[in-house]
């Protein structure tokens, strides 16, 4: 079965840089379409613009589950849900949640780490140590992490702070000790891949209208690919490679 990873996708009826942000909804109908995924999963940043009409939009096409970022519309994110599985599922995870497609373990821990405030915009934030916690309380029990903030590894020195913020992410990490974690938040490059000394793949996306990359994940065989907008990039884990401990980076 395929699933269908996006991050980032920042939906805003706006020029933003010189990127034309109202594109986006349009764009993620495109490619869902394109793939048919079995599950959308999204880690964040919608983005605040999307309204409830336009979720179930997508949500008549395909089961979505999602945690939240730092940009949302937390009023319509918190109150949509699933209408392909008849159960009423929420398209939103909350923090420490598992759930179980095709065998496979997702965990979610919503949101990025701040010293101080406690929201912004309607969004909640998180101190360090609560983070931390999260992963403590998913140790053993997921095969796949969903993150939206980015812990500090070593092909991001000098593009982003190595401080308690970064820190209390890859502590999360640690402690979960997922096959793969997926983040999003950066958006420096495309992507990057990273094999933590552990064994955890890290695997990051932008969705933005400025890199169009998605991830497809074969749930069957636990092989990951990268895609461009509609342009397969790099096939980038198996399941005899997720088993290994060496380390790589991509872009």
């Amino acid at each position: 079965m395929k699933v269908m990873i996006i991050s980032d996708l920042h939906y805003d009826k706006r020029v933003f840089h010189g990127i034309d942000e109202s594109r986006a909804w349009g764009w993620l109908l495109t490619i869902v379409d394109y793939h048919r995924p079995d599950l959308l999963v999204s880690l964040g940043d919608w983005g605040e613009d999307v309204s409830e009409a336009e979720f179930y939009e997508l949500l008549r096409r395909v089961r979505v589950w999602s945690i939240y970022g730092n940009h949302e519309n937390m009023g319509v994110l918190g109150k949509i849900h699933n209408i392909l599985t008849g159960n009423y599922e929420p398209v939103l995870m909350g923090d420490g949640e598992v759930r179980v497609f095709n065998g496979i373990r997702f965990g979610a821990i919503n949101g990025i780490v701040a010293l101080r405030r406690r929201s912004r915009k309607g969004v909640p934030r998180k101190k360090p140590e609560e983070y931390v916690e999260y992963g403590r309380r998913l140790a053993g029990k997921v095969d796949v992490l969903l993150i939206h903030d980015s812990p500090w590894i070593e092909p991001y020195a000098g593009k982003i702070a190595r401080d308690k913020r970064t820190e209390a992410v890859n502590k999360a990490v640690y402690e979960a000790k997922p096959k793969i974690v997926f983040s999003g938040h950066l958006h420096f490059s495309p992507y990057t891949v990273y094999r933590f000394p552990y064994g955890t793949l890290y695997v990051r996306i932008d969705s933005s209208q400025k890199h169009k990359h998605y991830a497809i994940v074969d749930t069957e065989e636990l092989k990951i690919e990268v895609w461009e907008n509609l342009r397969p990039i790099t096939e980038i884990a198996t399941k005899r490679s997720v088993e290994e401990h060496t380390s790589i980076c991509l872009a």
